[in-house]
């Protein structure tokens, strides 16, 4: 995440809600600061159970102060969410914090950082941990911007044949490049789980 994407997000003229992470340590130092010595503008909470889990969620939002909001397009506020409670039968405890263009209640926001948290297991945890963007070894220029595009491209075709993780994807197509290609034509068939010859 960067200032260029929030930047080209709102040019767009839509709304963003992005975890912050530690790649970005100017920004999350100061999300630390201004929740850990403000009071939040509002807060709420819910608690969850299924199979085993329970889940307490706390959500509090801040409002950005300006020379952040100047440095950052559409930065309205920051977010924190807390999640504890019982997992396997072992208790957890983990904070994340947002930034967000909009700035909504914390009631508003639990159901949309919920939301949000099945696109990041899904979509930003295989980037992150499958393709390591957070740490590029490709750095300058549009180098680390190309190859996020590449990488999504990539989750996607894997997606559409019908693979069921990115990891077995790469293993079965790295080598098929014919399957790729009658993928981008529409011609392909779905996937049955094998490596094709």
């Amino acid at each position: 995440m960067s200032k260029k994407t929030v930047e080209q997000i709102k040019s767009q003229g839509n709304d963003y809600l992005i975890a912050l992470k530690e790649n970005q340590p100017t920004l999350y130092k100061v999300a630390q600061m201004i929740t850990q010595q403000n009071k939040p503008i509002s807060s709420a909470a819910e608690q969850t159970e299924s199979h085993g889990c329970k889940v307490l969620r706390q959500v509090s939002v801040w409002k950005a102060p300006e020379e952040v909001q100047q440095e950052w397009m559409g930065l309205s506020c920051f977010v924190v969410v807390e999640r504890s409670g019982i997992r396997k039968k072992r208790h957890f405890r983990e904070q994340q914090y947002y930034i967000s263009s909009q700035e909504l209640s914390a009631h508003q926001l639990l159901g949309d950082i919920q939301g949000h948290w099945g696109i990041e297991n899904r979509l930003h945890w295989v980037r992150d941990v499958t393709f390591s963007e957070d740490f590029p070894a490709r750095r300058g220029g549009n180098a680390p911007v190309n190859w996020a595009i590449l990488h999504n491209f990539f989750i996607s075709i894997a997606r559409s044949i019908g693979y069921r993780t990115i990891p077995q994807a790469q293993r079965c197509l790295s080598n098929q490049i014919h399957q790729i290609f009658s993928f981008l034509v529409g011609n392909h068939p779905q996937n049955t789980g094998q490596s094709y010859p």
